[in-house]
């Protein structure tokens, strides 16, 4: 009797309906629910309940029935670390881009400062919760330019060379100016640095991945011309000389969005950013005339918000290393505006860079 109403327990165990609804199984049967009519100790959940997969464990890992051991993967880590560096092959730009003015008796001819693309270094360094996509980035961007050292002998007929440097709106304004036999030689440096501290999301919108980030920026901007009049021994007679200092913070946001080429790892991808910067401006204006006999120098500092804008476009390729690291590299062309930061001979002019990127990165 026992046997049969075992077996008949069994074999109707093995047919389930929506009206008899069937407890996990143990070695492939099914059993009823509360087949003894007992309420349910923890050891019968134990027996009865079909084994809970671990949401981090990989197919490899999942048990194959009740009494196994489950062998999980280390649980996956709540976030990746992200870090690169970029290349940047970068040239300078201003509108109000004064070397020197040579003065025939008719009309007047500007020699404009020549600017080489000079080497330039962009990192990064950031945290992405692999749950929400949520996380944070810094970034340290730097760029130095010195242009060619331009000079002009002034000779008959083209009289005088000539430089002015303008301040405060255009209401201070000094000189050198070399006449007949004399040479004016002008030289202009740029330092740039800026740090952005940011909050960044992810987001994904059809085939299109993207992050998009805010926070503040930090910015420093150091600008020094100087011109020089010797005369034909190669004695300073007299000399101008315009140095600005810009140091602002202000509230920036990016986006930066990318999308595969097919099938491939190939990917197009672009950057925006911009940023509005509380800013000081300090200027000093440095005038000798006659061969020192007289010095005078110009103060100036002003208050204002400078805006700068970054743009950028290029194809990336992506690599994975392993179950939860990538890397990838990408190659470029980026622009960028800072207005109202100065040039060589004033306070107030526009700031154009452009580049050719090279950037690797990764995240494990």
């Amino acid at each position: 009797m026992l046997s049969s109403g075992l077996g008949y327990a069994l074999e109707s165990a093995g047919s389930c309906d929506s009206a008899r609804p069937c407890d996990a199984a143990i070695g492939g049967r099914r059993l009823p629910p509360n087949w003894f009519n007992t309420p349910h100790t923890p050891l019968d959940s134990a027996v009865y309940s079909a084994p809970k997969v671990d949401v981090d464990c990989g197919p490899a890992y999942q048990p194959n029935h009740a009494s196994a051991t489950t062998a999980c993967a280390p649980p996956a880590r709540s976030g990746t670390l992200l870090g690169g560096f970029e290349f940047m092959w970068m040239r300078a730009h201003f509108d109000q881009n004064v070397a020197m003015i040579i003065d025939p008796p008719v009309g007047n001819t500007l020699v404009p400062f020549s600017y080489d693309y000079e080497l330039s270094p962009r990192v990064w360094l950031g945290w992405q919760s692999r749950k929400s996509g949520g996380g944070f980035r810094a970034t340290y961007f730097r760029f130095d330019e010195q242009a060619d050292s331009e000079a002009v002998t002034a000779v008959t007929g083209a009289t005088p060379v000539f430089v002015y440097v303008y301040g405060a709106g255009g209401n201070l304004s000094r000189n050198a100016q070399a006449q007949v036999g004399e040479t004016l030689t002008s030289n202009h440096e740029l330092t740039l640095q800026a740090l952005d501290l940011e909050a960044t999301q992810q987001f994904r919108w059809n085939s299109l991945q993207g992050t998009v980030g805010g926070g503040v920026r930090i910015a420093s901007m150091k600008q020094y011309m100087r011109g020089d009049v010797r005369d034909a021994g190669g004695v300073l007679q007299e000399a101008v000389s315009n140095d600005l200092d810009v140091q602002g913070a202000g509230p920036t946001m990016s986006l930066q969005l990318r999308r595969g080429i097919g099938a491939s790892r190939l990917g197009v991808y672009g950057r925006l950013r911009g940023s509005l910067l509380m800013s000081e401006t300090t200027q000093k204006i440095y005038e000798m005339k006659n061969v020192f006999t007289t010095e005078l120098e110009d103060a100036a500092v002003h208050r204002e918000v400078i805006t700068a804008l970054e743009m950028s476009m290029g194809l990336q390729w992506n690599q994975s290393l392993g179950r939860h690291s990538s890397w990838f590299a990408r190659v470029g062309y980026e622009g960028q505006a800072w207005f109202d930061v100065g040039g060589p001979v004033d306070s107030s002019s526009t700031i154009s860079l452009d580049a050719i990127t090279f950037a690797l990165g990764l995240q494990f």
